[in-house]
């Protein structure tokens, strides 16, 4: 139980004691039902360089700022790094993952590819039936979001293509000798997870990437299966990060 001055420094408290008072309110409130809230002193978390870039994004919703962040330093690392290609984004939705990873890598030369149908998610298959307590199924159109609405989004860079249509037909519009040094797939089901993996692999960089976002989503089993078996059957390694989201990295 939490001691009496923790609801007066939550209420009468200066700025920084009422953030870390209600900070241990709430994280006790959360560990009673078993679920877990970022520390108050996470330096993503507190003004600086990426807190710029999502007051730049405004309240948009989109993937949560936890994944945001991995992404936007994932990019960041990229182009320290050098990582030559272009970058792609397969499930657009709202732009919030193609913001922050064109912010992180400041590149404005550098070919950013959108595939998205634009019409929300495809019929799901038998390997996408959820089967977790803490999450629903799927049904074809579910995320549909107008393309109108994303370009608008997004209207502050240059070197975005769009690719309208449904995965993996629109991988054909790509010239074949295109290379990739990160793809961010954020498709939900099954069978376009796995096509972005078998089409993008070959073409990733030395050092390249792909980032999926549904990994560690009990609402997304067939993205995880598909994840699976395409690591399992190249003896690839996979990285797995609390955010949910995996990383595949070519050597």
């Amino acid at each position: 139980m939490l001691k009496p001055r923790n609801f007066l420094k939550r209420h009468f408290g200066s700025g920084a004691v009422q953030r870390r008072a209600w900070h241990r309110f709430i994280d006790r409130k959360a560990d009673q039902h078993g679920l877990h809230v970022y520390r108050s002193h996470l330096a993503w978390q507190l003004p600086g360089e990426f807190q710029n870039v999502v007051a730049d994004w405004g309240d948009v919703p989109g993937i949560p700022l936890d994944r945001c962040f991995f992404i936007w330093s994932t990019a960041r690392y990229l182009r320290a790094r050098g990582v030559v290609g272009e970058t792609a984004d397969c499930g657009v939705r709202f732009g919030k993952s193609t913001h922050f990873l064109l912010r992180g890598l400041a590149d404005p030369e550098r070919a950013h590819h959108l595939f998205d149908s634009f019409e929300g998610l495809s019929k799901p298959g038998e390997a996408d039936r959820v089967t977790s307590e803490f999450a629903g199924d799927w049904e074809q159109g579910d995320l549909a979001v107008s393309e109108e609405v994303t370009r608008g989004h997004l209207r502050a860079f240059s070197n975005c293509t769009f690719h309208r249509g449904w995965i993996p037909d629109t991988f054909a519009e790509l010239p074949s000798a295109t290379h990739f040094a990160f793809v961010h797939v954020d498709v939900d089901l099954y069978e376009p997870t796995l096509a972005c993996y078998e089409f993008f692999w070959n073409r990733l960089s030395p050092g390249g990437m792909i980032v999926n976002d549904d990994y560690g989503l009990t609402s997304c089993p067939g993205a995880t299966r598909a994840v699976d078996e395409f690591v399992a059957a190249r003896r690839e390694a996979l990285l797995e990060v609390p955010t949910s989201q995996a990383v595949l990295i070519k050597r």
